[in-house]
Parts: structure tokens; sequence; C-alpha cells
């Protein structure tokens, strides 16, 4: 029984204004079809991104990562093979590719955080979304997700407290992966 149940407003943010890109993400819970979803999107039918939530502590994290991929994209100098994938790796510290899709990308969990790149030309998220069964819910629940401690473990994180110097330093080291090793 298809349990699909009426999506939410995603969260929108207007990436770098020469990729004239948007994007677009949405949170869902007791996903029924994960597996379907996960197939989907590796063997490219869908034009999208699903990732865990434990690791997301704010929409500005993806939107970071997201802006690199579309820059890296817009320069023919993706380190992976789509754009959706290169958002996966631009979350993660690690230079492995493998290791960064299947800690970012969803497996069997049924919580998940989709997101799409949304353009003049494209908008994926109109066929895609009714085919999600599972609870959609408003971005603000993202924080009940989180998981503090897998996210310490991935980003590395000692001693930090507050939640905007959480959002700082893995924001920072997302961005800064190329150049230092963490």
């Amino acid at each position: 029984m298809k349990t699909t149940i009426m999506t939410r407003e995603p969260y929108v943010v207007e990436l770098d204004p020469d990729t004239k890109t948007i994007l677009k993400m949405y949170l869902f819970q007791k996903v029924q079809n994960v597996e379907m979803i996960r197939n989907n999107i590796v063997q490219g039918v869908w034009s999208c991104a699903a990732i865990k939530p434990q690791l997301i502590i704010e929409p500005f994290q993806v939107a970071v990562a997201a802006n690199r991929a579309v820059l890296a994209q817009k320069q023919n100098a993706m380190v992976t093979k789509t754009v959706y994938s290169e958002i996966l790796y631009n979350l993660s510290l690690s230079k492995n590719i493998t290791q960064s899709l299947s800690k970012f990308g969803i497996e069997k969990d049924s919580n998940l955080l989709i997101c799409f790149l949304v353009t003049e030309e494209s908008d994926a998220s109109k066929e895609i979304l009714p085919q999600i069964e599972g609870e959609s819910l408003p971005m603000s629940d993202l924080n009940d997700f989180t998981c503090k401690k897998s996210l310490s473990s991935v980003y590395k994180l000692n001693n930090v407290q507050s939640h905007q110097d959480l959002v700082d330093v893995i924001v920072s080291r997302m961005v800064t992966k190329n150049f230092v090793a963490h």
C-alpha cells in the first residue's frame, strides 16, 4: 500500500548566480521504498541526491556542498560522475569517492533528505516526489534526526559545543578538504 503523504514546502536556496541553479531539499521519515529510491539514483534514473539526515546539522551544510558541486560541473572539474554524487562527495572530509558516497548516501534507513538542483530547463522533483512512500516533514525537524555522535566521528570534532560552532567547523572542514588533511 502506497502511503505518500502530502509533500511540504521545500527548503530552497539560490546557488551561485553564474550557475542559475536553485537547491530544493525535502525531509522524509518512515520511507517504505528506500531500496527503490537508492536504486533509481544509483542507476541514473532519478536526478537527485538522497542524504542521511543523521549527518546533517543544518541545510546550509548541504547548500555549501551543492554550490561546490554545481560550480565544479560548470567548470568541468567534477571529481565524481554526476553533480548529485558530487554533493555527497563534497559533504565528506574523505577524498575517497566510494567512502564519501557510502557514508552520506542512503542505505536502508527510512529517514532521508532528498535534494534537487533546479534550473529553468529542469525540475525533476515534480516527477520524483510523488514516488516517495513516506512522511514529508518540515525542514525545521532536521535537528531531530541529526546524530551528534556520528557528526563528531565523521567530522573529527573535539570539544565543539555550541550549534553555531559545530556548523562553522563542519562547513570549514568540508571546503578545505582539498588543501588540509583533517
